[in-house]
């Protein structure tokens, strides 16, 4: 292989559900394709670089980041950028992951239309479903969408649909 991936997920949300997408091997890419075999947890780009890139291996790093934001900063330092392939690709959930569960539950134009600017979709989960208890917890999140595979990948393919994002989405990873 000439290249493998770092699968840098902002949240634990968002590693419970990669985790559980590359487990029902919903994504272009397996768990052995990964760096290290596994998704990061990394929000920081010095921080990645030393701890991942300082190693030697014979081929270039793909950095696929999950996160909210459009304008985060990830920068690698110049003495890691040769084992790179290019800038990092950002995979966005704005406003935040939690946002799927609106989805799911069919309310995201209630969301959108009356709460959006009020309520972030973590706290209007909180407040009308009882899917989670803990909506930010790792355990819970992996849980719940492992048992509702098949509803998590329609809610992902509608979030593209949904967003007017300019840049990529989770679904863009679908299988």
């Amino acid at each position: 292989m000439n290249s493998k991936i770092a699968l840098i997920c902002e949240g634990s949300s968002e590693q419970a559900i990669m985790q559980v997408l590359l487990e029902h091997n919903a994504l272009k890419f397996s768990k052995e394709d990964l760096l290290e075999d596994s998704i990061i947890r990394c929000r920081n780009g010095r921080k990645f670089a030393r701890e991942y890139l300082g190693k030697t291996f014979d081929f270039k790093v793909n950095v696929c980041r999950i996160l909210d934001s459009k304008v985060e900063n990830f920068k690698i330092p110049k003495e890691y950028v040769s084992k790179v392939n290019g800038a990092p690709y950002n995979f966005i959930t704005s406003p935040e992951i939690e946002i799927l569960y609106i989805l799911l539950h069919g309310d995201y134009q209630k969301y959108t239309n009356k709460y959006k600017s009020q309520v972030k979709p973590s706290e209007f989960v909180r407040q009308n479903y009882n899917d989670v208890s803990n909506v930010k917890s790792y355990n819970e999140n992996y849980n719940f969408w492992d048992s509702h595979f098949m509803q998590l990948r329609k809610v992902l393919v509608q979030y593209k649909s949904n967003t007017k994002n300019s840049g990529y989405c989770i679904a863009d990873l679908l299988r």
